[in-house]
């Protein structure tokens, strides 16, 4: 089934079955390109750049995925950059690539890159990604289109990214981790097939959890799947997130 298709279906039966979706507070002042969390105490922090799905940086039944991961890296002392491709475009969906593909986000990424590494007390050479789902598809087109040399993204995490089209990257001196749900109808683990195999060897590590779908870290969704398409599975989030947290160490 083709990926917008799933995607806008599922939408549609969570409106309806009392899933609702709100906008995060912003707590960047206007005149700043990025809203952004900074470590306390820190002189040299790593960095961490957030990539939401489709929609956004929203929450889903009153919690935000974004903001809960973003909050626990700031307090483990990374400095927190929130890549907003859609706000930047005025737009509240991806619609399904038809207003913006996975190239743009990949080169806003990369410009939000560029953008940390000017600003003080960042540490060298740690600057680190995590898109998910659309998002995830804009980091595999962020690592693909990275210029030669040293590369300004040092680790990469991918959640149930949409790997349509997508290009491996030639880079090895960047680590990738690619996290998907084994039965996930929305962005199919099996399209990430052809990069997983071209990409450098021992360069990038992936983790099939079975019995997930797609979101499934997101708490605020019933664990049973909506239309066979999204659905949480705790075991999956709790290990998922564990895993990130021990490779941006």
């Amino acid at each position: 089934m083709p990926f917008p298709r799933v995607r806008l279906v599922a939408c549609f039966f969570a409106l309806f079955a009392g899933v609702t979706l709100s906008m995060p507070g912003n707590t960047t002042h206007a005149a700043e390109p990025y809203r952004v969390l900074s470590p306390v105490g820190r002189t040299a922090s790593p960095a961490v750049l957030l990539v939401p799905g489709c929609s956004g940086f929203v929450a889903t039944n009153g919690v935000n995925l974004y903001d809960e991961r973003a909050g626990e890296l700031q307090a483990a002392g990374y400095l927190v950059v929130f890549v907003d491709y859609l706000a930047r475009r005025n737009l509240t969906d991806c619609a399904g690539g038809r207003d913006v593909s996975r190239a743009e986000i990949g080169s806003d990424i990369l410009e939000a890159a560029a953008w940390v590494l000017e600003q003080a007390g960042v540490a060298p050479g740690k600057i680190f990604v995590i898109g998910w789902s659309y998002g995830g598809g804009g980091v595999l087109a962020a690592l693909a289109s990275m210029p030669p040399g040293s590369p300004p993204l040092a680790k990469a995490v991918m959640y149930y990214p949409d790997c349509r089209r997508a290009m491996p990257w030639s880079s090895a001196d960047v680590s990738a981790l690619m996290l998907m749900g084994a039965i996930d109808e929305v962005a199919r683990p099996a399209l990430c097939d052809a990069v997983i195999k071209a990409v450098p060897s021992n360069t990038l590590r992936t983790i099939l959890y079975p019995n997930a779908r797609h979101s499934f870290d997101v708490r605020s969704l019933p664990e049973s799947a909506q239309l066979g398409a999204i659905g949480y599975n705790a075991e999956a989030a709790q290990a998922s997130w564990t895993t990130v947290l021990d490779f941006l160490r």
